[in-house]
């Protein structure tokens, strides 16, 4: 049958959903009060020996009867089948039908201010921040016909698997009905797609409710009883069982319950009774035992009759090396420990992160020995979580327990899988914090914890931001803007999308903030502040650091000075940048300290990064550094990723990458002499450089710019000296003192610093002995005291330079 696009308000469906709101406020109070006082009142007489009494008892049966009838089928009006539905309102759901008015059209708008009423619009609202006046805002254009939306339910109802169409389902039918909706969602960073998951996301809500309201079978106290006692386990182990009871752990993720089935086969099956969980940290090893545990315990699941009721316990291998310190009781002990569990018959063992049990060391025991032959029977049922990478180890050096283990590999889970986990997850952080998450949230805790939190796998690595967004809410709402303060404030990275005033305004003014310590070298401050600003406003390549650059130039030009005030001006402090100096990595076995993680060299360039990902990385005197140093760079720059000893991925995608070179100095002070303007030689210097085997093209070729510094004059110098009195003065001000230098005396000090081979670097220097030394004697002879200005003359600096 075709269904009629169009609802029929005098249907007997109809009538019966407007009979299930009518029976609602004071009407249905007034069933409850009747019904009470009838039976009340029953019982009463019956006891004074009235038998009129049970005709009140009966009486008060029928209030009790029409309450039962409006929950159990009024309000949830079982729809009709796609295939026998005459018209919309045979499937539209009796929340929404029963608001609708006899006699009046059914319009959009109608439609919509009658779900507008329902729980679903309030969810939406929340979630996703379309607020019921926007569903009736939008409902209200004349362009959006009830053929549309109701188009656009049915295919949404179908699509969904959904019995009925849903107050979500309309609500997201009205708004990809109207015509404007692309831009009034991108406001709300939304698309079409995500609306439909608001309700998808709804009906997964509601139905996680609807199996928690549902009774539990787990067996009662006979389960136990018919099973062996085990003192000693429960002493040194966890009940895993216990934890979850008969409940549910978490949303039903199918490459996770596929991974459950698998254990299931393999206990069901004759051979060895023991499964591996092999997956990198956070994929969720610990979440499927979880939800092979309550299979286990419910009792509605089918399984094998012998795995029916089993108990998954987890041994703990702290609380056995508090009981059994040396190696001999040890042995004894674990060896009692799982004799019990064998004995018991209902007991599977587990073994989280199994490696602690193949190892010495701090909080691990070394019970391999014992393990081997038990595995290799395979009659005790063992669960065995475990890491790739300490699989692989372990391999190496106990094949045989390796050997013995059936491996089930645990995947990372994908963008829709991780999002259904977090949409299930939040509901504890909602509790525990009295927040509220939005979508948005959930979506940019995806997007970023990928890009972020690099210690993990998905979905641990959302889970965890998605824990760290929940302290910083906004007015009872974790937003986008809460899960990108979250990243910045522990991870000092600038992941906002720049709408902040103050910083807007420092991204416009980067160039001068950033001369306000450096002078010159204007092109070298505009293409740092050009990368900068194309990395906040979110227009750059987000697989690629936020800059790398190669100044090329002669010595104290201010190629390092740029770098330090640029970490200071936008990055928060020269903390904030990490300088490696290459002229210390000439060895091709320098590598490994450039790569060396933070356990084995805190200071090497992987370990800086992982720690402080948003930095300045300077990487000094580039041209000294070994060819496979070079090489090894060459990842960083092209997409910001450097292995470390471990393999494991360090990002610098959040770094703006300097390197530096004195590489073709002579030559660019040459041309500074003939021509001034010397960037028009750049592309002659860098053949030059390559033809020279100075840098290879493939080297220079990952560079975003490369920036030729231009040698220093008397001029600028002088601007050098009014920034480096500046500094002294910063530095006096706490003993509130201070230094005036009168010009002639700035002159002279240029002309005794000036050297073409050296830049400014001689300045500082000169400086110190006439200026910092003179304030030194002048204070410690009681000469300049707080709440003075020393007034510093030519003839001072001559004296104080022996000129």
């Amino acid at each position: 049958m075709v269904m009629r696009l169009e609802i029929d308000v005098t249907s007997r469906r109809a009538k019966l959903a407007r009979l299930g709101r009518a029976l609602s406020g004071w009407r249905l109070a007034m069933c409850w009060l009747i019904g009470i006082l009838l039976g009340v009142l029953g019982v009463l007489l019956l006891l004074e020996g009235q038998p009129i009494g049970w005709l009140l008892l009966g009486s008060a049966s029928i209030p009790c009867m029409v309450l039962i009838w409006r929950s159990q089928y009024l309000l949830t009006l079982p729809p009709s089948s796609p295939d026998t539905a005459a018209s919309v309102d045979a499937v539209l759901a009796a929340e929404v039908l029963g608001r609708l008015k006899p006699g009046e059209p059914v319009t959009v708008p109608a439609l919509a201010a009658a779900a507008a009423q329902t729980k679903a619009a309030g969810f939406i609202g929340v979630r996703l921040g379309l607020s019921p006046n926007n569903i009736i805002s939008m409902a209200n254009n004349p362009q959006i016909t009830t053929e549309a939306v109701y188009s656009y339910a049915i295919a949404l109802q179908q699509s969904l698997g959904e019995r009925e169409v849903s107050s979500a389902i309309l609500i997201a039918s009205i708004v990809a009905a109207f015509p404007y909706k692309e831009e009034i969602l991108a406001q709300l960073h939304l698309d079409e797609a995500d609306v439909l998951e608001g309700a998808r996301w709804y009906h997964e809500f509601q139905e996680s409710m609807r199996r928690q309201q549902q009774p539990r079978r787990d067996g009662g106290l006979a389960r136990d009883l018919a099973f062996g006692f085990t003192p000693l386990l429960q002493r040194l182990s966890s009940n895993i069982s216990q934890q979850v009871g008969g409940g549910q752990v978490g949303v039903e993720v199918p490459a996770q319950q596929e991974i459950v089935e698998r254990m299931i086969d393999v206990f069901a099956a004759r051979g060895r009774q023991n499964v591996t969980l092999v997956g990198s940290r956070g994929v969720g090893k610990s979440t499927i035992v979880r939800m092979f545990a309550q299979r286990l315990m419910d009792g509605r699941s089918r399984l094998p009759a012998h795995l029916q009721y089993h108990q998954v316990i987890s041994l703990d291998a702290a609380a056995i090396i508090s009981v059994a310190p040396n190696r001999g009781e040890l042995e004894a002990l674990v060896n009692q420990v799982l004799i019990e569990a064998y004995s018991a018959k209902n007991i599977i063992v587990l073994l989280e992160n199994a490696e602690l049990f193949f190892e010495e060391g701090a909080g691990s025991v070394d019970i391999a020995t014992i393990l081997l032959p038990i595995l290799e029977a395979g009659r005790l049922r063992m669960i065995l979580t475990m890491d790739e990478q300490r699989l692989l180890q372990i391999a190496q050096s106990r094949p045989g327990i390796i050997a013995a283990l059936n491996r089930i590999t645990v995947p990372a889970t994908d963008k829709h899988q991780t999002m259904r986990i977090l949409e299930d997850q939040l509901l504890l952080h909602e509790y525990r914090r009295g927040v509220r998450y939005t979508y948005q949230a959930l979506q940019e805790v995806y997007r970023l914890s990928q890009r972020y939190v690099q210690n993990s796998s998905m979905p641990g690595q959302a889970l965890q931001l998605l824990e760290s967004a929940a302290g910083f809410p906004e007015q009872g709402l974790v937003t986008r803007g809460s899960v990108q303060q979250a990243i910045e404030q522990t991870l000092g990275v600038k992941v906002g999308d720049a709408q902040r005033t103050n910083e807007r305004q420092k991204l416009l003014d980067l160039e001068s903030l950033l001369h306000q310590r450096m002078v010159g070298q204007d092109r070298a401050v505009s293409v740092v502040s050009d990368a900068l600003r194309r990395a906040q406003a979110g227009v750059r390549n987000e697989n690629r650091p936020i800059g790398t650059f190669l100044f090329l130039g002669p010595t104290g030009v201010g190629k390092t000075e740029l770098s330090k005030a640029l970490a200071e001006t936008y990055f928060s402090g020269e903390q904030h940048m990490v300088r490696i100096d290459l002229n210390e990595y000439v060895q091709e076995a320098d590598v490994s300290r450039l790569i060396a993680d933070a356990a084995h060299d805190p200071g090497s360039l992987a370990a800086q990064i992982s720690k402080q990902p948003f930095s300045v990385v300077l990487l000094d005197e580039i041209e000294k550094a070994h060819p496979l140093v070079l090489t090894t760079l060459l990842q960083v720059l092209d997409e910001g990723i450097l292995r470390d000893i471990n393999n494991a991925a360090v990002s610098f995608r959040d770094a703006i990458i300097i390197a530096t070179s004195n590489a073709g100095a002579d030559y660019i002070r040459e041309r500074a002499a003939q021509a001034g303007n010397i960037s028009q030689f750049e592309e002659q210097l860098v053949n030059q450089l390559i033809t020279t085997g100075q840098f290879k093209p493939e080297f220079l070729n990952r560079f975003d710019e490369i920036v030729l510094f231009e040698p220093l004059q008397k001029d600028d110098l002088l601007q050098i000296i009014d920034l480096i009195i500046a500094g002294v003065n910063r530095t006096l001000a706490s003993q509130k003192v201070a230094i005036d230098v009168e010009e002639a005396a700035k002159q002279l000090l240029v002309d005794a610093g000036y050297d073409p081979q050296l830049g400014a670097r001689p300045m500082r220097r000169i400086v110190q002995r006439a200026v910092e030394n003179l304030v030194a004697r002048k204070m410690l002879a009681g000469e300049l005291t707080a709440g003075q200005t020393l007034h510093i003359t030519k003839d001072d600096v001559a004296s104080q330079l022996g000129i």
